[in-house]
């Protein structure tokens, strides 16, 4: 628990909002797609294979795209098309993209109310980092919600109720957000001859099956691979990438992490969410503005997603309790207390315990006892993973080492954060 003492001082939460960390490596501007030379050795190909992917992967790179989605979407954007396709579909909703926008429309599959929740915690968290003017990761603009008594957008987009018609039961609720685009075809390209370990004609397959196209990679920096047991078929949807792979292609983890710890804190403190089911993925924005995007040309970004099984939470221990389970349960994007994992643990334990302190602060918090808060969050989510690795069939392969890293505060002053968040405070 931090003692009295251990709380920043104003001097050191101002630092920690001035500080500004050095720029991420990017590739160059505008690098197009790229294809491998069959004709160089195996080993060759494979530390090229490691270094595309390391630079396509950089949050920040830009990479020029020559994929038939790309241009499709450029044609639909020219001839202000309003047509709707079938991209995904999860516990609670199909997604439908609209052709030539950056805009998904989300059907409700059952009238629970996951829809409308997804739809106010999506707001309230996306304003709490809109405050905080958060830059180092990206969530997606939330549009409107209309519920099924409401049919006025079913109305006003006839093509997609056509799209939709035989995939659930119409009308039903609707949420439209931003559209997190796939990766760009180079970086899916490289993730098959890359991880689909099957012969060169099932590669070729994988390459050209439409439903790899629409490609996020799944951040887990709380699970190594091997503790995933091998599958059958290869897809790109919602690939899973975990810390073994993201360190065999040398991908900065730390920066990951500390961005993960700074997006935790934001939702348990200023939104006062407990974060439950979220999901933090790699995927793409276009260059431009909304009636006028370059789908050519696409940025790699870290987005922040899923908020229909969020809750709220109060500023007390039942509310950290509830946060300290939806950790646990969640998928494994936030680093765990692994022990090959205690770095990358410790600097998102670094990234959440300063920004929380930090979102403290700003808010004017005068009960002392909220100040120790974060810190029980860490300690109890360090133990219940403790718990969990205990009674896992397979903890053999892997201990937990069930705490905070002894000297995390001493790794990590406020002052000396090397990604810090990038904010100002509010005026």
């Amino acid at each position: 628990m931090f003692k009295r003492n251990k709380l920043p001082s104003d001097a050191e939460l101002q630092a920690a909002w001035d500080t500004s960390s050095p720029p991420e490596a990017s590739g160059e501007s505008g690098t197009p797609d790229v294809i491998l030379d069959s004709t160089s050795n195996s080993d060759d190909v494979g530390i090229r294979i490691n270094r595309e992917l390391k630079r396509m992967l950089t949050i920040s790179t830009e990479i020029t795209t020559t994929s038939t989605n790309a241009e499709y979407d450029t044609e639909a954007q020219a001839h202000g098309a309003t047509t709707f396709r079938k991209i995904g579909a999860g516990a609670c909703g199909v997604i439908f993209a609209q052709d030539g926008k950056s805009v998904v429309a989300k059907l409700g599959k059952v009238m629970n109310g996951d829809l409308r929740n997804d739809y106010e915690k999506h707001k309230s968290i996306a304003r709490a980092f809109h405050e905080l003017k958060v830059t180092s990761f990206r969530i997606p603009d939330c549009y409107e919600y209309t519920a099924r008594d409401d049919g006025h957008y079913f109305n006003d987009h006839p093509e997609l109720v056509e799209a939709a018609t035989s995939a659930c039961n119409l009308p039903t609720d609707v949420l439209v957000t931003e559209r997190i685009l796939p990766l760009p075809k180079a970086t899916r390209v490289f993730l098959i001859d890359k991880y689909c370990h099957f012969d060169t004609p099932q590669k070729q397959k994988a390459k050209q099956d439409p439903a790899n196209n629409d490609c996020l990679v799944r951040v887990y920096l709380g699970l190594p691979r091997g503790w995933h047991t091998g599958r059958r078929f290869f897809s790109l949807r919602n690939f899973k990438m975990h810390l073994d792979q993201m360190r065999e292609l040398d991908l900065d983890v730390h920066s990951y992490a500390r961005r993960m710890g700074d997006a935790m804190a934001i939702m348990h403190w200023a939104a006062k969410t407990d974060a439950r089911d979220i999901e933090f993925v790699l995927g793409s924005s276009t260059t431009g503005v909304a009636g006028n995007e370059n789908f050519l040309k696409r940025t790699t970004q870290l987005w922040l997603l899923d908020f229909n099984q969020v809750r709220n939470i109060t500023m007390d221990e039942d509310g950290v309790a509830m946060a300290i389970d939806s950790a646990v349960v969640n998928d494994p994007y936030i680093p765990r207390p692994i022990e090959s994992g205690k770095e990358v643990w410790g600097s998102f334990v670094c990234s959440y315990l300063r920004t929380a302190h930090v979102i403290l602060q700003m808010a004017g918090e005068s009960n002392n006892f909220v100040y120790f808060l974060p810190q029980k969050f860490i300690n109890g989510f360090a133990e219940a993973c403790g718990r969990k690795s205990s009674q896992a069939s397979d903890e053999s392969q892997e201990g937990a080492v069930g705490g905070v890293p002894r000297d995390v505060d001493a790794e990590c002053p406020i002052k000396s954060s090397q990604d810090s968040l990038k904010t100002q405070p509010r005026s």
